[in-house]
């Protein structure tokens, strides 16, 4: 009899052990279909748009203004140094940082006395071309590309200065100058886009000329944030070459480009609204604008007031003294604490008041 009680309570254990598992194993299966239901509810759309692949010619980024950290730096560096040691690369750069942090007038005076050589120091001669531009000094810019560079290659970085430097001479001269006038005259030549795009002669004349051109306007761009009509010019025409040989997306942002320096140029605006249509009906993405084209990034710090002020306490000499704000406190008649005389005058009057029970009693 106890034999049979054992098995059947085994067997209850065991029929316990099977449902238990089979329950386990339904929920394991149920969670797993409710996962795979989930998953086959959700669906992920595609967008349709992809980016235009643009292997010959892409937009970099506009720099505008430079790093206020970076100039601090330089300067610090130059500071450390003695004037009467400086190299003449020190003097080139101090140039430089002058004309970067807004001191237009410094700058010029030290490039007037450095003559600087257009072949051995290019870069800080293209500084004097843009002195000559932001005094609007445009006569005085040619004079230097003249002097400097007679034989003007076609579609060099020179040529553009030039174009864009006669450009803004006649500006000067005439009042909504940008409405019928043109700064670079480009020639839309078809038969070039029959040309393989890896060939030396598209390459010559395409892709080279944008990359001058491109380096020309951040070099422009740097330094000029207001309104400038031949810029916005400059950037439309550049924005329909690219169109006709290169690319949508990118001629979309030299018109984007050239609309941020001339709001008012209704057919430049048509422009950019007639290539954005064209962009959409190939599903090619809209560029993100300021990808490229950040936000100014300002001159901060007054390097001259900050340098008289360390100066002026390298060389001062006052003993400076720590103000008094309360009027001076009057010297105790006693060198200690008053809290012990009175401590001092209860003790005493105890003891009196005890002598004097005593001397009662007796």
């Amino acid at each position: 009899m106890k034999h049979y009680k054992w098995g059947q309570t085994s067997f209850n254990m065991c029929s316990q052990l099977r449902i238990r598992s089979i329950l386990i194993t339904t929920l394991i299966i149920l969670f797993q279909n409710v996962g795979f239901s989930q998953r086959d509810s959700v669906k992920y759309i595609k967008s349709p748009y992809r980016s235009e692949y643009t292997p010959y010619f892409e937009f970099g980024k506009f720099k505008r203004g430079f790093s206020n950290d970076s100039l601090k730096l330089d300067l610090d560096v130059l500071e450390s140094k003695p004037r009467k040691e400086w190299s003449r690369k020190d003097s080139l750069n101090f140039a430089q940082i002058s004309l970067r942090t807004g001191n237009i007038a410094l700058s010029s005076y030290y490039y007037k006395h450095l003559n600087v050589s257009f072949k051995k120091e290019t870069e800080y001669w293209y500084d004097q071309l843009m002195i000559a531009y932001l005094n609007k000094e445009y006569t005085k810019g040619l004079d230097l590309i003249t002097r400097d560079s007679p034989m003007v290659l076609e579609y060099s970085k020179i040529y553009f200065f030039r174009k864009i430097f006669k450009a803004k001479q006649a500006e000067s001269k005439t009042e909504k100058w940008y409405k019928k006038n043109k700064v670079l005259h480009f020639e839309l030549d078809s038969t070039l886009n029959l040309l393989d795009k890896d060939s030396p002669e598209f390459k010559q004349s395409v892709i080279r000329p944008m990359e001058n051109l491109e380096a020309v306007l951040k070099l422009i761009i740097a330094y000029v944030y207001e309104d400038d009509a031949v810029i916005a010019n400059t950037c439309r025409e550049m924005g329909q070459f690219i169109e006709f040989h290169l690319s949508l997306t990118q001629a979309h942002i030299a018109l984007s480009l050239g609309r941020h320096y001339n709001k008012w140029d209704k057919e430049l605006l048509a422009d950019i609204k007639a290539v954005k249509a064209k962009i959409t009906e190939k599903k090619y993405k809209i560029p993100v604008f300021r990808k490229h084209f950040p936000r100014i990034e300002y001159w901060r710090f007054d390097y001259a007031v900050l340098k008289e002020k360390v100066m002026f306490a390298k060389n001062d000499t006052t003993q400076y003294v720590v103000p008094e704000t309360m009027s001076p406190k009057a010297k105790p008649l006693v060198s200690f604490p008053i809290q012990f005389i009175v401590i001092g005058g209860i003790l005493l009057f105890f003891i009196a008041v005890l002598l004097f029970v005593r001397t009662r009693k007796n």
